[in-house]
């Protein structure tokens, strides 16, 4: 009797043990962690800096006090923290410092998205010596033939009353264009620019004549072209005043306008195709990354998390029209990609390390934001062409880190 008591006893003991362990597994806390992702808000600027439509890689990209270098892809990316409007220089040694680029960061920007912005760099030119008493072209090459250039400036006798060295040097302005507002609108775009730098502040004595050559043959021109200029090398990126229209020349295959006795030769110049631009809204229904981590029923935390994944970047040609020359086709993919940054579509590798609590559950998904434009120009006679294209402007993160509730009272859900 006394055994089987005993033994009745051992087992409710056992029983009650059991019940208490169980007890105690179901009230385990899950560990919680800090999430380095929610916790830094932080936005990047990324983009490809080119010259001559190749990758330029040891450019300096300045955003405020935060640096980059372009790499061997003429890839760079910078992190800045606010929503707003930002001026970026970029530089490197022999070639034009861009001093006036900016990129925006939205007001509806979600957190680690991304914008961008797409450069093209250009060699300084060659410096010329002017005589005062002789006729002289000056090119992007020094003195020669404008034939053989992009841009010239023909500087007859007596328009200059003293020696001076010249330099003229093409290239193309970086435009914001992430943020555009939809819509369609006829704007003047720029189908190249020029500074021209004296080592002395010039005043004309005489008109000066400048030319810029067209890429297409002289049977197949833009209508519409006109010449602006900012005397002020400065940064106000919009601080340019129309001088007058450019005619086009067949015999030189050129556009020309003349730069007017009593002005300033010194200044920079940009020589504008007049279009209209449709722009449509802004779409972000291209997932680029999606990924998801389950830490569902497991107590202990996932430290050092990585996600990786590849932003989309450039832009594309959607439709071409048949019918145009070749090259002439050729100058406005030039002028397009003057707006736009080279045509081309790349990728920028980004990633983020995070971490993941007790129970909680992971979801991230990377969308791309691209726009459809079209732009329509006037060419030889009143042709209407129109070039539909397709650019990547950015991304839009969505990004969940976030308990998944299994745990309750002691009990399951």
């Amino acid at each position: 009797m006394k055994t089987s008591t005993f033994f009745k006893m051992s087992l409710l003991l056992l029983a009650a043990g059991l019940v208490f362990t169980s007890c105690g597994d179901d009230d385990k806390e899950p560990e919680i962690v800090v999430d380095p992702v929610e916790g830094t808000v932080e936005y990047y600027i990324a983009g490809k800096v080119v010259a001559e439509e190749a990758a330029l890689s040891g450019v300096t990209v300045t955003v405020g006090e935060v640096t980059a270098t372009t790499d061997d892809q003429g890839q760079y990316s910078v992190t800045v923290k606010d929503k707003k409007t930002y001026t970026m220089i970029f530089a490197k040694e022999g070639y034009k410092e861009i001093n006036d680029a900016s990129a925006t960061v939205a007001g509806n920007a979600t957190n680690r998205s991304m914008v961008t912005l797409n450069v093209s760099m250009s060699k300084e030119g060659v410096a010329a010596t002017v005589d005062p008493e002789k006729d002289i072209t000056v090119t992007e090459k020094g003195e020669g033939d404008s034939k053989e250039a992009t841009a010239a400036v023909a500087i007859p006798a007596g328009a200059v009353t003293e020696e001076a060295a010249i330099t003229i040097t093409p290239y193309i302005a970086p435009v914001n264009t992430a943020n555009e507002s939809a819509g369609t609108k006829s704007e003047a775009v720029a189908m190249t620019n020029i500074a021209v730098k004296a080592d002395k502040d010039i005043v004309l004595e005489k008109d000066v004549e400048l030319a810029i050559n067209n890429k297409a043959s002289e049977t197949s021109f833009f209508d519409e072209v006109e010449v602006y200029k900012k005397e002020d090398a400065g940064r106000a990126a919009d601080n340019w005043n129309k001088m007058g229209d450019a005619t086009f020349d067949k015999a030189s295959n050129s556009y020309k306008v003349n730069i007017s006795k009593g002005q300033k030769l010194n200044g920079e110049y940009s020589v504008r195709v007049k279009s209209d631009k449709t722009v449509g809204a802004t779409q972000n229904n291209e997932v680029l990354k999606e990924e998801s981590k389950s830490n569902t029923g497991n107590m202990s935390a996932i430290n050092g998390y990585t996600i990786n994944y590849e932003v989309k970047a450039g832009w594309e040609t959607t439709t071409t029209p048949s019918g145009i020359e070749s090259d002439m086709l050729a100058q406005i993919h030039s002028t397009i990609a003057a707006q736009e940054g080279t045509a081309g579509i790349y990728t920028v590798p980004q990633s983020m390390v995070t971490n993941i609590s007790g129970d909680y559950n992971l979801y991230f998904c990377c969308k791309a934001k691209y726009v459809e434009k079209s732009y329509t120009f006037s060419i030889k006679g009143g042709q209407k062409v129109t070039i539909k294209i397709k650019v990547y402007v950015g991304v839009d993160i969505i990004y969940k880190n976030e308990s998944s509730n299994t745990h309750s009272g002691g009990g399951t859900k």
